[in-house]
């Protein structure tokens, strides 16, 4: 995993432009002469124009416009049971602990206030990163049951991607005999996210997180849209991942049941 996400990160900003300026810096000490050189001022150019318009609000409202546009109408099912999506932990090293991150938990608390409280819920996540000590579902659901007071039916303990969220727990809900489900994640990770799980073989209706409505945050009107800014890029990023991933899972078959 730690591969997949070096890779990752590689593909998009801010690591491609950066890289592109420091070619460029190279390419100036080179000989008058060389092609190299006369390319560094239109190469560090570019580089700069890349990198400030992917930190603007402006670019990642187009990019989250992307993902709205791939998102599929959703069946008219009743769903049987409530699948959450773990959306990582933050982890203490000094102190050996695990916690979950801020959009974790915001997804549990979603699905405990909007989904319909009779359904038995299933927690997916298992350990992404070596020296993990939990897997993800377990911290879901020590929150679901100590913080809400839910109980949760099915722990994913296994999978690492949304692709390996998908197969495990078509896996765990097909062997109880559950075919429709309520899918909790963030809305710019539903359109990858119900995608697969169809693949997977289960009816999903979305229960999203947020919606596109937080395209355009409060204070990032007008000229601003267009000055770059970190919460920006970090959106970008974001988004950017997700369209990447959908076309990465277009591509390859859904993984089998991954086993711990």
């Amino acid at each position: 995993m730690e591969l997949q996400t070096a890779l990752t990160t590689l593909a998009m900003p801010p690591f491609a432009p950066l890289v592109g300026l420091l070619m460029a810096l190279a390419f100036w000490f080179f000989p008058a002469s060389s092609p190299l050189a006369k390319l560094s001022v239109p190469l560090a150019v570019l580089c700069f124009l890349s990198l400030w318009i992917c930190a603007t609000p402006a670019f990642a409202q187009w990019l989250g416009q992307r993902l709205v546009n791939q998102q599929q109408e959703a069946p008219e099912v009743e769903p049987a049971a409530v699948v959450i999506l773990g959306g990582g932990r933050y982890r203490d090293e000094e102190q050996g602990r695990e916690r979950l991150s801020a959009a974790s938990l915001e997804r549990v608390a979603w699905a405990v206030q909007e989904a319909p409280e009779g359904l038995p819920i299933l927690v997916s996540g298992g350990r992404v990163f070596t020296g993990e000590k939990q897997p993800e579902s377990a911290l879901m659901a020590t929150a679901l049951e100590d913080l809400f007071g839910r109980n949760v039916t099915w722990r994913e303990n296994c999978s690492r991607t949304t692709a390996e969220n998908a197969a495990n727990s078509a896996a765990l809900l097909h062997d109880a005999g559950v075919e429709n489900v309520l899918l909790v994640t963030h809305w710019w990770h539903m359109p990858r996210a119900a995608d697969v799980f169809a693949r997977a073989g289960l009816q999903v209706r979305p229960l999203a997180v947020g919606g596109p409505g937080e395209l355009v945050p409060k204070g990032e009107s007008g000229l601003l849209r267009w000055l770059p800014s970190a919460g920006a890029l970090i959106r970008t990023q974001v988004y950017w991942r997700e369209l990447l991933g959908m076309q990465w899972y277009r591509w390859r078959a859904l993984p089998a049941r991954r086993q711990c």
